[in-house]
């Protein structure tokens, strides 16, 4: 029984998470999720009581398969760099690929943050791991020094996120979310940061006078 339980939730998911990105969280109805699943709206209310719940459940369905993808991609990576640059991608190709789900997300942050930040507050938990993860690695093959990786991670993620306000509010505007248009121009500007963050932490390199 649980294992089609885990079936079931996992379709709903799927589902709700096409419905949320291509039409937004206000233009879709729980009766239209459930319509599109063939299933009744008792069952789907079984699973999900609210449809804030179901939304909260598709974030972090999309963000695991963010993080899955990224560590399947770490395990094999040849450096570090490409390992950050690849997170750094996928973070943002995730966010076009469901532009109006995250949209959404940023509206309801900026109309209640305490209440946002319970739901979000995880999934942030959850990246900066494993950017930590990723540091690791670097670390164990001798590519950076780092002395507290969770604390690199977190100023690392940090530096991302503020990047990525600064340029949304440079003109002054009240959108903390990209536009479709804004995105290219904001994955530039981290892989420049990504290049300096990292020739930071790479292990300095003794001169002949320092040796003598």
């Amino acid at each position: 029984m649980p294992k089609n339980v885990d079936i079931k939730r996992a379709k709903i998911l799927e589902v709700a998470k096409k419905r949320f990105a291509h039409f937004g969280m206000a233009k879709t109805t729980m009766a239209e999720i459930a319509k599109d699943l063939s299933f009744s709206k008792a069952l789907l209310y079984y699973y999900f009581p609210d449809k804030h719940s179901l939304y909260t459940a598709v974030l972090e369905y999309v963000i695991n398969e963010m993080i899955n993808k990224v560590d399947a991609y770490v395990a094999k990576a040849s450096s570090l760099e490409k390992a950050i640059l690849f997170a750094i991608e996928s973070r943002m190709e995730l966010m076009r690929e469901n532009y109006n789900l995250f949209e959404y997300s940023t509206s309801l942050f900026m109309q209640d943050p305490s209440e946002m930040g319970k739901s979000l507050g995880p999934f942030f938990d959850r990246v900066r791991d494993q950017f930590s993860r990723i540091l690791a690695i670097g670390v164990k093959n001798g590519e950076i020094v780092v002395d507290n990786l969770d604390e690199t991670a977190e100023l690392l993620l940090f530096s991302l996120m503020g990047m990525r306000t600064g340029i949304l509010s440079k003109d002054l505007n009240d959108c903390l979310f990209p536009t479709p248009d804004e995105f290219e121009l904001i994955l530039a500007k981290q892989k420049k940061m990504i290049s300096i963050f990292l020739r930071g932490l790479k292990p300095s390199v003794l001169s002949s006078q320092d040796v003598s």
